[in-house]
């Protein structure tokens, strides 16, 4: 019997049908003001770190655990910078799965741990400039280092 996982479990039900998914996006932030990205290996595109909540389980859960799984990090503290959704957050993943996104936005300034990829959901890892972020970034990601920008200003 395989472990349970929400997204996989949803997906055998619907099949890859437009579908809300509630999560979270982490803007790790350095002593340098720079972001940490992960080049993700389903699309090859740069994105934040984060992901989708499992059922029932908290945001604030959902962000230590990708953080941990994703880059082996974990977070000491955490604001909420904002929420994000709507139709512009649409996605079509390159297996032909749909999704809608309701991300809250965290900026981690403080982390134990040293980064590195996980090599499964992301390949690389790498610290960002915010004037000189990589172009191929998914809706959400954008409007949240949109935001990160402004906040930090």
């Amino acid at each position: 019997m395989s472990t349970p996982n929400y997204v996989r479990d949803l997906r055998e039900l619907v099949g890859p049908r437009p579908v809300n998914w509630a999560g979270v996006c982490a803007l790790v932030v350095s002593t340098a003001g720079e972001v940490l990205l992960q080049r993700r290996s389903d699309t090859g595109g740069w994105g934040t770190l984060g992901g989708i909540a499992e059922l029932g389980e908290a945001l604030e859960d959902t962000l230590r655990r990708e953080l941990l799984e994703e880059a082996g990090i974990t977070p000491r503290s955490a604001e909420l910078l904002t929420l994000v959704s709507g139709p512009d957050t649409y996605q079509k993943l390159p297996n032909g799965d749909e999704f809608y996104q309701v991300t809250a936005v965290y900026v981690v300034r403080a982390w134990e741990g040293v980064p590195l990829p996980d090599g499964d959901e992301g390949v690389e890892l790498r610290f960002f400039p915010l004037e000189a972020l990589p172009e191929r970034l998914g809706p959400v990601d954008r409007r949240a280092l949109g935001l990160l920008r402004a906040h930090l200003s």
